[in-house]
């Protein structure tokens, strides 16, 4: 059986260059289309263009929302809308991560009518994206949803593991979410593809190519103390029954500090050209800080700011909005796609990078490499930092509903009581050597 070298990107992917990632060898691109019936992605024309042009066979996912006001059918037909005019190598596939709520059967009677309704709307053939943890928990046996190829993501050494629904078959592998290819400031997704992933031939989704005219640009939000879902949403102009469906919240009244939202302004903003802006880290937004500041903090311009984060006025930003911060120069294009980076640090007021590298066991220059660090006397409050590890994560990251920056007073007991988690699970899932050893500001998967 053939296998195919493939990554998935989205707009979070940043600024890729698709030359040198055909050069890498990747054969394939998966590239995010939408999400419920409220987003496209804005770079799904610019993603399409740069890997048809440069050789490498293309397909597209849409992220199933079940709380999203749109019926299956509906979610379906704003997929294959979103895609119109554009050629597929791939299935189109349904990327399957959250229940809203659903029984098993409910959420799998949801899903198959979408795959139905996207093959009916664009004559196409169908895939689903899952992860092994849900297709084993959330999923029925049952309503045909076996008759699917499966892209199954497993973050384990030798190939995923069987589940209850397809048994070992897959069409296709996600086996890292934290990869380095050459052309991808970003981490990026790594996949191996197999034949049962394409279609019999290239596929012309029916109707006329889209305009790029209608970014809705994803905002990522860390609750601060004293935050409410409705303060939230006032503040960024949505309603907060969409932050509560978006962000897969039960309770709205009941969010932490430290959890971070995704936020669609529900007023679409005009593309930006990002031109050779390109990120490698990420800033979480402190009070008192405006784009200027931060832009003199990384050498970079508000220009650029603006630009790599579809910000519409320069003089509006929030402590704890996380931006993406532009690099000087591009990093080492001979990073190891098996590195693994599965811990993020926020810089406080006082640390050095010595202290933090003592801190998490990895040497002051390497730390100042993977994270494009030019002077190691100069770090800043709020930066983020990718802290690089040596084992292979060999749990089922996909899992996560979502990250946690660690509080002032907080326990990893304290933490997993707030989201219901076990304490041996937190750590298992975080690769915390000690219970008692978590920093204020750490970055938790829950």
């Amino acid at each position: 059986m053939a296998s195919y070298r493939g990554i998935d990107v989205s707009n979070w992917s940043g600024r890729i260059n698709w030359r040198d990632v055909a050069d890498s060898g990747v054969e394939v691109v998966i590239i995010q289309a939408s999400e419920g019936t409220f987003y496209r992605d804005p770079y799904l024309q610019e993603f399409y263009d740069g890997a048809t042009e440069n050789g490498l066979k293309v397909g597209f996912y849409h992220f199933f929302n079940p709380n999203s006001s749109g019926t299956p059918a509906q979610q379906a037909r704003y997929f294959v809308d979103t895609i119109r005019g554009l050629h597929s190598d791939c299935k189109l596939v349904l990327d399957l991560e959250q229940t809203g709520g659903l029984s098993n059967y409910e959420l799998t009677k949801r899903a198959v009518e979408f795959l139905e309704e996207v093959k009916l709307y664009s004559g196409l053939d169908t895939a689903i994206y899952t992860y092994a943890y849900f297709a084993e928990h959330n999923l029925y046996n049952g309503l045909g949803i076996s008759d699917y190829p499966l892209w199954i993501a497993q973050l384990r050494e030798g190939g995923p593991l069987p589940n209850q629904i397809w048994g070992s078959r897959h069409a296709g592998w996600q086996y890292s979410d934290t990869g380095r290819v050459s052309g991808i400031s970003a981490n990026v997704d790594l996949d191996i593809f197999y034949d049962e992933m394409f279609l019999n031939d290239r596929g012309n989704i029916p109707g006329e190519r889209r305009q790029e005219s209608d970014n809705n640009k994803v905002i990522y939000y860390t609750v601060q103390s004293g935050d409410t879902l409705s303060s939230i949403a006032t503040r960024y102009g949505v309603t907060v029954e969409s932050l509560a469906s978006i962000n897969g919240l039960s309770n709205p009244n009941l969010i932490y500090p430290g959890e971070v939202l995704k936020i669609y302004p529900e007023n679409n903003r005009n593309i930006v050209n990002r031109g050779k802006v390109e990120f490698s880290s990420t800033y979480i937004v402190r009070l008192g800080d405006t784009l200027s500041l931060i832009a003199k903090r990384f050498n970079t311009t508000v220009n650029d700011l603006v630009e790599l984060n579809d910000i519409a006025n320069p003089n509006l930003i929030y402590p704890g909005e996380i931006l993406k911060v532009p690099t000087v120069g591009n990093e080492d294009s001979k990073s190891s796609s098996a590195r693994q980076y599965i811990k993020t640090y926020i810089v406080q007021r006082g640390d050095t990078l010595s202290g933090i590298a003592r801190k998490f066991n990895i040497s002051v220059d390497r730390l100042a490499e993977i994270n494009n660090i030019q002077d190691v006397n100069l770090i800043y409050p709020g930066q983020v930092l990718k802290i690089e590890t040596s084992r292979i994560y060999k749990d089922d990251n996909k899992r996560f509903k979502g990250l946690y920056v660690v509080q002032n007073g907080d326990t990893l007991t304290s933490v997993g009581n707030k989201f219901d988690k076990k304490l041996d699970e937190l750590v298992k899932d975080n690769d915390v050597i000690s219970s008692d050893l978590i920093h204020n500001n750490q970055v938790l998967k829950i």
